[in-house]
């Protein structure tokens, strides 16, 4: 029996400017690739870092939102109790100024409690809403 395969020839290269020529791009093609492989590899490193500061950064500023809210709310709170302490406080004076009135005091006294000044007579009419002295 014959062989019929056939026998490997034996294969040289040509050193010429044409195959150097081609050989040359073919190296640059290859080291651009991966020259780029690598700048991407590099450029998503660093979108990764940016991507994780910016994360970090928004976390604390959602939280510093949150707490400056919580401030204001404090803030407005404390503002509405402020005026209600000052109003108090002005009601306070009135009536200190006004007990320290003999005749505003006198009044009081003897609408309060039924108090009457000597020969004088107290009526009580259906209309008066306390029924007995000490009711307010």
């Amino acid at each position: 029996m014959a062989d019929t395969q056939p026998k490997p020839a034996k294969i040289e290269r040509l050193d010429n400017d044409y195959t150097r020529r081609l050989n040359r791009q073919h190296a640059a093609a290859h080291h651009t690739g991966w020259l780029r492989h690598r700048r991407i590899r590099r450029a998503l490193r660093i979108g990764a870092v940016f991507a994780v500061f910016a994360i970090i950064l928004g976390i604390q500023l959602v939280r510093t939102n949150a707490s400056l809210h919580t401030v204001n709310q404090q803030v407005a709170t404390s503002e509405r109790q402020l005026k209600q302490t000052k109003a108090d406080s002005q009601d306070l004076k009135l009536q200190i100024k006004q007990l320290n009135n003999k005749d505003y005091l006198g009044q009081l006294i003897r609408s309060k409690y039924y108090y009457s000044k000597s020969g004088e007579t107290i009526y009580s009419l259906p209309d008066d809403h306390a029924n007995d002295v000490t009711a307010k």
